[in-house]
């Protein structure tokens, strides 16, 4: 009969230490506990966010966000204040808010492609707890209430933002547009669904949240509009109906102002009315001087029906530069992916070839709604990116409108053990019995391919090969300002 050892007697040191980590470990969750971004959230989990927390400390003028290893981090504030401060659509920084204890920021990309322009600046000395994104990312599904918690914290700041894009709004102080944010109303609206009739009386100012619209007038394309644009103003100014529908592009919230609120919001601040004014006047001429330049009208339909305005940026040649059947950027593309990833001879505009290749498109963009297995994803420059996921089910393919995305091969692999072990397992294989149902899954054998901007490279192949210079990759307010 054996006998059961006692476990051994930790000593009186050992005994002290095990007491002082306890006491410290209940003491930094009384502390995330107290933090206000995470009301609500259980002692459970909040035990797992503490052993993913790092502390810090930041000096008076340091960036805690805007510098790109920083913003793979959520930061929660301690002690000390930081500024946040937005870029509006014309570049214009400005101030979004005094973070202090018990606020947090960075928790944008945990839940959508926001605040690429948003930067945190220590106005004090700051003490942070610092939490890796994959890793909280990761970690959600045994913390669904901090999930909740934080995604609170990012639609309460998605609204506070799309007011601060607004260059019209932007001269507003935070409470100002704090107050304003309790009168808006949220809504969304699917893709090419009618947002704003025209000839329909005046309801509201339209804010997009996110999103892309088309303003038509008589069934011409005059204008699109993106996040943090504004529409409907025209006609709330003026008391008349609306000159224009409005139609959404692709899947697009927009945040409304009641008209009675916005007549308030003008009265209170005639500066408002005055630049809003300047904004109808230049829309107006706008309009005209496009339903007056049917070239300019037929470019601006090819680069909504050709996708020119889904992205940031497009890749465009000169012809002019190029040498007489010069090819040698698709070649270049060719030889780093296994096949070219953009043709030539694209969309012609003016004295420019829009290369034909993935829009890149920033939001809405149908290949990532279609994808059943989420394997396409955004990389941290803003790039859509084919990851391992891929099935190779062809999904994408489909869903593209702009042909952007092929299936090609996956490589076979090698076997191991080399040529002759190869020959003895094919032999076995046809001596063994196979079993009627396969015993394991079947490996894809194709899968999606597209452009990523030569995504883990250091430069684009093509561009890099350009012997002229006539390939660029350039934003697109330089062909289409917007």
């Amino acid at each position: 009969m054996s006998v059961k050892k006692a476990a051994p007697r930790r000593s009186p040191a050992a005994q002290a230490r095990a007491a002082q980590q306890s006491g410290r470990r209940q003491e930094a969750l009384a502390l995330l506990g107290a933090l206000d971004c995470l009301r609500g959230v259980p002692p459970s989990e909040l035990a797992r966010l503490n052993d993913l927390c790092v502390f810090r400390t930041f000096q008076t003028g340091a960036t805690v966000l805007g510098q790109q290893k920083h913003d793979r981090f959520l930061f929660l504030v301690l002690r000390g204040t930081l500024q946040l401060r937005l870029r509006d659509k014309d570049g214009r920084e400005v101030l979004m808010g005094v973070l202090a204890r018990g606020d947090c920021c960075g928790e944008g990309p945990l839940f959508g492609d926001f605040f690429r322009r948003m930067s945190a600046l220590a106005q004090s000395d700051c003490q942070l707890l610092q939490v890796p994104l994959a890793e909280l990312r990761a970690s959600f599904g045994t913390m669904p209430m901090l999930s909740t918690a934080l995604r609170q914290v990012y639609k309460r700041r998605m609204v506070e933002c799309t007011l601060a894009r607004v260059p019209l709004l932007g001269q507003l102080v935070p409470m100002e547009r704090l107050a304003l944010a309790n009168l808006l109303q949220p809504a969304h609206f699917a893709r090419n669904e009618l947002i704003m009739r025209q000839g329909g009386s005046a309801d509201a100012l339209y804010l997009i949240e996110s999103g892309q619209v088309s303003v038509e007038q008589g069934g011409q394309t005059l204008a699109t509009l993106g996040e943090g644009d504004f529409f409907g103003e025209i006609a709330l100014l003026t008391s008349g109906p609306h000159g224009a529908d409005v139609r959404a592009l692709t899947p697009t919230d927009v945040l409304a102002l009641p008209g009675a609120d916005f007549h308030r919001l003008i009265e209170g601040r005639p500066d408002l009315e005055a630049q809003l004014r300047s904004v109808v006047e230049k829309r107006i001429r706008n309009n005209a001087a496009m339903r007056g330049d049917d070239s300019r009208a037929r470019e601006l339909e090819l680069a909504v029906s050709r996708g020119l305005l889904r992205g940031d940026h497009l890749l465009v040649r000169t012809p002019s530069l190029c040498p007489p059947g010069c090819s040698i950027c698709e070649q270049a593309c060719a030889d780093r992916h296994g096949r070219s990833r953009l043709s030539l001879n694209g969309v012609a505009l003016d004295r420019l070839d829009v290369v034909d290749t993935c829009r890149q498109c920033s939001v809405g963009a149908e290949c990532v709604e279609a994808c059943p297995e989420d394997a396409i994803e955004r990389a941290e420059t803003g790039t859509l990116v084919i990851t391992d996921k891929c099935t190779g089910c062809g999904q994408c393919i489909t869903a593209c409108p702009y042909d952007a995305v092929a299936s090609v091969p996956l490589p076979s692999p090698r076997p191991a053990g080399g040529p002759l072990f190869a020959l003895l397992q094919a032999a076995t294989l046809r001596i063994r019995r196979v079993p009627a149902i396969p015993l394991e899954p079947a490996r894809p054998t194709r899968r999606a391919d597209k452009c990523d901007l030569c995504h883990g490279f250091d430069d684009l192949a093509c561009l890099s090969k350009c012997p002229t210079g006539s390939l660029r990759l350039i934003p697109v307010e330089e062909i289409f300002p917007l």
